[in-house]
């Protein structure tokens, strides 16, 4: 097993930035730009400090935590930069903990369920905390936070059906037609979530959005079953 404090820089880039990115730019492309590029030098100084991916992990769940008390707690001015930081920060955290993972090759069954796990807890945390930034910024008592609450469920259900329906092989690695290019986009707009926080008065049209982009995802994940056996 290599050592986690041996790991060469190159050996990280390649990780990241090479079939994985291919791949990640079709399906989460906001993701792949504005965090796994972030991810390498992270990674690298974790990787020197010998930090293990079960920590990191955990320290993207405690970040997932802090977001609501920072929307509800923080002055205004600050929480919404607070928000959109940590909201992207654990982006940057969830790349980091895979490729400590892979490269040290302690890849596992119960570190890939936490990280899942993990994942979706983060975006439920988010969506509320964008919601409660709204009734704050619009002083809308908590319809703002209930209307966003809705857009995670939506969110999750989304996910489970995709997992429920998802072929247990996926399709090789072809190149986009024309058709799929806005799919492909909306899919993959998600890493800029983090950023609706710092929309100010539109936040309540960010939250309609939120809602609307659940409501898409419900629809796309659910497709395979329009098709024939």
């Amino acid at each position: 097993m290599t050592s986690q404090n041996r790991i060469a820089w190159t050996e990280i880039a390649y990780d990241a930035c090479g079939e994985r990115m291919r791949v990640e730019i079709r399906s989460s492309w906001a993701i792949a730009l504005l965090a796994r590029g972030p991810s390498v030098p992270v990674t690298w100084l974790l990787a020197r400090a010998g930090v293990a991916p079960m920590t990191v992990t955990l320290a993207g769940l405690a970040l997932a935590l802090s977001m609501p008390a920072q929307a509800l707690l923080l002055p205004l001015s600050i929480a919404v930069w607070g928000v959109a930081l940590s909201g992207w920060l654990f982006q940057v955290l969830d790349c980091v903990d895979g490729s400590l993972a892979r490269l040290n090759r302690v890849t596992t069954r119960r570190g890939g369920d936490m990280d899942f796990l993990v994942d979706m807890a983060q975006w439920g945390l988010l969506y509320l905390s964008i919601g409660v930034l709204a009734d704050r910024t619009l002083d809308m008592a908590w319809l703002w936070t209930a209307v966003a609450g809705i857009a995670a469920w939506g969110r999750l259900l989304a996910r489970v059906i995709r997992d429920r329906l998802d072929d247990a092989d996926p399709a090789p690695l072809i190149p986009l037609r024309a058709a799929d290019v806005p799919v492909a986009f909306l899919a993959g707009i998600s890493g800029l979530i983090p950023f609706a926080a710092l929309t100010g008065g539109w936040l309540g049209v960010a939250v309609i959005a939120l809602l609307i982009y659940s409501l898409l995802d419900i629809v796309e994940a659910a497709l395979p079953l329009t098709r024939g056996p």
